[in-house]
């Protein structure tokens, strides 16, 4: 018995009814990468197509980063490039094997994704007459051309998207601001203790190291009496560098302010270890997207910053197994204006080594955290604190296994 009557067909899903679920089911997600990979299935199940790319604006830098992995190295867009002022003029979808003229427009890069993406239709996802991300979708499965229903449906459901794309950035800069908040005034408080903590054993540690400094003279002749007495002597000093980075958590000196160049900065950071990342392998890359790398700090703290970064960086690549490689690269970048006469300038650290576990992400730059066997869990937290001072941001991004990346964000003149 045949499975369907004469001229009856399968039933298709109900389209309307998809939306009217992926709608309600958008005020449930407010997690970005959740909310990224509920949008491409729902695409995929209202119109069956080869695949389905997302860029997102990142309001740091300007571009347009894709959000779910290409096949190939990640791309991005600019918010000045041609294909994204077509859409935002036009307002509406682009249809690539219709429109080879408009295409051929735009400029050889951007052809280059659209093929390395293997799209056929574009849609712009646009808020407040601003364009906030596009849609790359493939051709469909069947080799078939979109139809009308097809394209209006789909269109829909990218508005709906739009929204709770937007919905969602919103709760996260919420997010990230109230974390901001609380870590500050976490931090404050915990300084106001640690100054009085070291003070206090700061004392009794001096009269300590001197008492065992003159009882040394009397072990001198005794080879074992020797060598406990240097061995306090070293805890001693262990001590006393514990409390030193206290009081430079605690109570930091005063910013030192005067033009410096972030690129000379850094690479004068880099002689510093020159010896460590030649002893272990590492080599290092540089990206610089813009030439005005200047900046009003406080060239000594900021170079603290970087040799702590770097040297982090270099120890979590230690334990790279063989096979693996140690890179570490540097980038600097243009980010978004703050006002008419001052942006933020961009600073990247991204390493190959092991990554930290999504649970310690939170507490990297709390005082005394550490992951470390041997650590006091300072340097982040002064890292934090000086970036803090100069009006700047820091923050950690970090994937186990594959690497962790801090950027900096700093004030300067336009």
């Amino acid at each position: 018995m045949p499975l369907f009557k004469k001229d009856e067909q399968p039933r298709q899903p109900n389209l309307e009814q998809l939306l009217s679920e992926f709608n309600r089911s958008l005020t449930l997600i407010v997690d970005k990468s959740l909310l990224i990979g509920n949008i491409v299935a729902k695409v995929k199940q209202i119109c069956p197509v080869e695949s389905v790319y997302i860029f997102l604006l990142d309001e740091n830098t300007g571009k347009f980063k894709l959000q779910n992995e290409a096949k190939n190295k990640p791309v991005t867009l600019t918010n000045r490039s041609r294909l994204v002022s077509w859409l935002s003029v036009n307002e509406k979808h682009l249809i690539i094997s219709r429109h080879p003229d408009i295409v051929s427009y735009f400029p050889p890069e951007e052809q280059e994704i659209i093929r390395q993406l293997g799209a056929e239709l574009i849609f712009p996802l646009k808020i407040m007459n601003q364009i906030n991300g596009t849609i790359f979708l493939g051709k469909k499965t069947d080799g078939a051309p979109f139809t009308e229903q097809e394209l209006n449906l789909l269109s829909i459901l990218i508005n709906q998207a739009t929204f709770a794309i937007e919905h969602a950035s919103l709760y996260e800069q919420q997010t990230e601001r109230l974390k901001k908040m609380y870590r500050t005034d976490r931090l404050a408080t915990l300084g106001e203790l640690a100054a009085g903590a070291a003070h206090e054993i700061r004392n009794p540690l001096t009269a300590i190291r001197s008492t065992i400094q003159y009882l040394s003279k009397d072990f001198s002749a005794d080879p074992v009496k020797s060598e406990m007495v240097t061995e306090l002597i070293s805890e001693v000093e262990r001590i006393n560098k514990i409390v030193q980075g206290l009081l430079s958590f605690a109570r930091p000196s005063d910013l030192n302010t005067s033009d410096i160049n972030i690129e000379q900065l850094i690479n004068q950071t880099l002689l510093l270890v020159t010896n460590t990342l030649r002893k272990q392998n590492v080599e290092v890359e540089f990206e610089y997207f813009t030439d005005n790398t200047t900046i009003q700090g406080d060239a000594e703290q900021l170079k603290q910053v970087f040799l702590n970064i770097i040297l982090n960086a270099v120890e979590a690549m230690g334990k790279n197994p063989p096979e693996r490689s140690r890179t570490l690269i540097i980038s600097i970048e243009k980010g978004t204006p703050i006002n008419t006469h001052s942006r933020y300038l961009i600073i990247s650290f991204e390493d190959s080594g092991k990554g930290i576990e999504q649970k310690n992400i939170e507490n990297v730059f709390n005082p005394f955290f550490t992951t470390k066997e041997e650590g006091t869990g300072l340097g982040l937290a002064i890292c934090y604190g000086i970036i803090n001072r100069h009006e700047g941001e820091i923050e950690v991004k970090s994937v186990p296994d594959k690497g962790t990346c801090i950027n900096i964000k700093l004030p300067q003149r336009i």
